[in-house]
């Protein structure tokens, strides 16, 4: 799965899109028959200034003049493009990893794209890279082009 846009993705989102596909991958396909990935890394700090919300809170605060915030929680910084989560499954469990994605999609505030690659190995898979491009083109194939992509 890879963001459409360029997005901050707090550290709560991800676990919430890990919960939402190995929750339902463990109980349907065991522990030893999927690879979970998430990518991303929450490093980047986000800030925020409360606002006091009480009678006469007018008075006392001063608003978003120099404002600088407390620290509320991290974030991770995704590129347009960038790989979110990755999934290494059998092709005979494909739909239920691909409704699971979705689902787990629906948890951003972007829109992603989910993208499936078939391999001999899963030695191939750890090496992979995506976006998957056109030797010949240089330029990345879009989804509807692609439906598997022998390695």
């Amino acid at each position: 799965m890879k963001a459409n846009s360029q997005i901050q993705i707090s550290s709560n989102t991800l676990e919430a899109l890990r919960i939402t596909v190995n929750g339902a991958l463990q109980n349907r396909l065991g522990r030893q028959n999927f690879r979970l990935r998430i990518r991303p890394k929450p490093f980047q700090k986000y800030r925020e200034n409360r606002m006091l919300a009480f009678a006469g809170a007018d008075r006392v605060q001063s608003g978003m003049r120099n404002s600088f915030g407390r620290s509320t929680g991290v974030c991770a910084r995704i590129r347009a493009g960038q790989i979110i989560l990755e999934v290494g499954a059998h092709l005979r469990n494909l739909p239920l990893v691909r409704d699971r994605l979705r689902i787990a999609s629906m948890k951003i505030s972007s829109s992603c794209q989910i993208v499936i690659l078939k391999y001999k190995t899963p030695e191939l898979l750890k090496k992979s890279g995506l976006p998957l491009y056109d030797d010949k083109k240089r330029r990345e194939i879009p989804l509807y082009e692609l439906e598997f992509a022998k390695t």
